[in-house]
């Protein structure tokens, strides 16, 4: 018995909310009991991810918007895709101009700090000069005195708040990287899900607008095979957000699984009606969507995993870790999307 166009979006509606929702809740399970213990794994599922969303961005949102965009649009879907880069950057730069005062003055604290233990000696540099050397330390203020008596003259080390404050050496700039701070995360949230959501609820459009159920079924599992991927990655990103509670977490899982299904149901509904508006929006919107996906991946989530790890100094392979997991990611992703397209 062969299944009608109509039952083959339904079962699409069903396969591709339920698969959405249990991918999106697999790093609940996995992350949740391991974040403490396996805090390198967490970053190499994260920078997968990155590599996942910006194949999603460059590879498959970016040529299928070009493709499906009327001639007379198909020259600017590129202007389109970096209004979507800007759109996410103004939005971030505002949630700073309105919440950042706080976070941003935790973040000057904490580079005083690790400024400050870039001139603080070590304890084999104390030892070696306790006979020479005697003076006070005060570093809950900043300040350091410390007198050293060598050939009748006095020799004063320079510690000092302008020494604090000032930039470290050069040769040191590795060692600065610093994650963003919270301020930013909930428009890496908020923009990231917007982004997926309004991605998979154009997909899901395109699959309530097909007329045959092979068609259906074909796209069906093209979408499926990066949907459930980036289901995964979305979850990732959010329980990286230490203040996401766990029914946040529910309420974003369920309404990028949702986008896509309601796509579908829209592309039921006016699959009779379909005129040039829809035609011409929605490779407009697919590009805005890939824009604000690209500045998540290459402006929030890799540089904060690198911040992460280079400040750790006994792990200097994992940078390389990180970028060979961004490369598995992209070049998975890039696989699927090719399969799919031949």
């Amino acid at each position: 018995m062969s299944l009608t166009a109509l039952q083959t979006k339904l079962l699409a509606m069903v396969c591709l909310g339920a698969g959405s929702i249990c991918a999106g809740l697999i790093p609940a399970l996995l992350v949740r009991h391991s974040h403490r213990q396996s805090p390198l794994i967490l970053s190499i599922l994260l920078c997968f991810g990155g590599g996942v969303l910006l194949s999603t961005s460059l590879v498959h949102i970016l040529p299928e918007a070009q493709v499906s965009a009327d001639k007379i649009f198909r020259p600017y879907i590129e202007l389109f895709f970096i209004a979507g880069f800007f759109l996410l950057y103004l939005i971030d730069e505002i949630v700073h101009c309105i919440y950042g005062a706080t976070a941003n003055s935790n973040c000057g604290d904490a580079l005083i700090e690790e400024r400050l233990s870039y001139s603080r000696p070590s304890l084999s540099e104390r030892r070696h000069s306790a006979m020479s050397r005697y003076g006070t330390y005060n570093l809950g203020t900043h300040t350091c005195s410390s007198n050293r008596v060598s050939n009748n003259h006095v020799i004063r080390p320079a510690f000092s708040d302008s020494a604090l404050l000032n930039p470290p050496p050069p040769q040191l700039c590795h060692l600065a990287h610093r994650e963003p701070c919270q301020s930013s995360v909930p428009t890496v949230n908020f923009g990231l899900l917007i982004a997926l959501s309004m991605h998979s609820l154009l997909e899901g459009l395109v699959i309530g607008l097909e007329g045959e159920p092979t068609k259906v079924l074909l796209i069906l599992g093209a979408v499926a095979s990066h949907k459930l991927v980036v289901g995964f990655c979305l979850g990732l990103e959010l329980l990286n957000n230490v203040n996401t509670s766990f029914c946040k977490y529910l309420v974003c899982i369920a309404v990028f699984s949702l986008s896509t299904v309601g796509g579908i149901g829209l592309g039921i509904i006016i699959a009779h009606i379909r005129g040039t508006i829809i035609l011409i929006a929605t490779p407009i919107l697919q590009s805005l969507a890939g824009g604000t996906l690209m500045y998540v991946t290459v402006s929030e989530v890799l540089p904060r995993e690198r911040a992460r790890w280079h400040q750790k100094h006994f792990r200097k392979y994992v940078g390389l870790l990180q970028l060979l997991s961004v490369m598995f990611g992209f070049s998975l992703m890039t696989a699927f999307n090719k399969l799919f397209d031949t």
